[in-house]
């Protein structure tokens, strides 16, 4: 295989992967569904070989799962599991925001503020859960940039990579959440503007776990609610 071909392979799996995550992502594929490699082809247009590069990359994410014999399908996390990963999470995000206090520049916090308007008009006209988590998936990224901690930042979007999906599923349920984060993303900002590095860590570590309360309590009402469909169908 030659250089020219070698790229458009792998341009043409990471087109594959962008394309299936978005898919998980948005509910098209959801929780515990099986992924067809068949069904793959008619929908993208492309060969088995990128598909399968794609879905081995999602395994190793966290997203998607393979079950011997079965194949492969969407990641169901469990309860304990989303609190282990926002265990985590809480403390690196709020180190990446205790940084960024130190070491922001008026640039970075400017990119934030821009941002914070963009999520205020947003929540204002559409509001749509998948919109709104890429605009807060944008301001956490600013943040852990303006902290200048390269290994923290891979760390913490291979963490939140397998978590998307569940967010939407949990924001859809609560429309109040677009606010309270907005609030709270502009909390944060100003504690980075004032350089202060404890209050930035700590309206992090509070805005991280306010998140995980939210989508604990939504997996435990998706619970109930299939136990009592079950019941009514017995």
């Amino acid at each position: 295989m030659d250089l020219a071909d070698k790229l458009i392979k792998e341009t043409t799996t990471m087109a594959v992967y962008r394309r299936l995550y978005d898919l998980v992502l948005s509910g098209r594929f959801p929780p515990g569904e099986w992924i067809r490699e068949r069904e793959l082809k008619e929908m993208l247009g492309v060969s088995s070989t990128p598909i399968r590069e794609a879905m081995r990359m999602l395994v190793q994410e966290r997203i998607l799962e393979s079950v011997p014999h079965h194949g492969v399908r969407v990641k169901e996390l469990s309860l304990k599991e989303l609190k282990d990963l926002y265990e985590l999470r809480a403390e690196l995000e709020g180190m990446a925001a205790r940084l960024a206090a130190e070491r922001g520049n008026s640039s970075h916090f400017k990119q934030m503020e821009n941002l914070l308007n963009l999520e205020q008009a947003h929540r204002e006209s559409t509001g749509h859960a998948v919109d709104a988590i890429e605009l807060n998936n944008r301001f956490h990224d600013l943040v852990v940039e303006a902290g200048g901690n390269l290994a923290l930042k891979n760390t913490l979007h291979h963490l939140r990579a397998g978590i998307n999906w569940i967010q939407v599923m949990a924001w859809n349920r609560n429309k109040e959440r677009h606010a309270l984060t907005d609030d709270q993303h502009r909390g944060i900002w100003e504690a980075l503007v004032n350089r202060d590095p404890q209050l930035a860590h700590a309206r992090m570590h509070e805005h991280v776990w306010d998140t995980i309360s939210l989508m604990l309590n939504s997996r435990q009402e998706e619970a109930s609610e299939q136990a009592g469909e079950s019941d009514q169908a017995d």
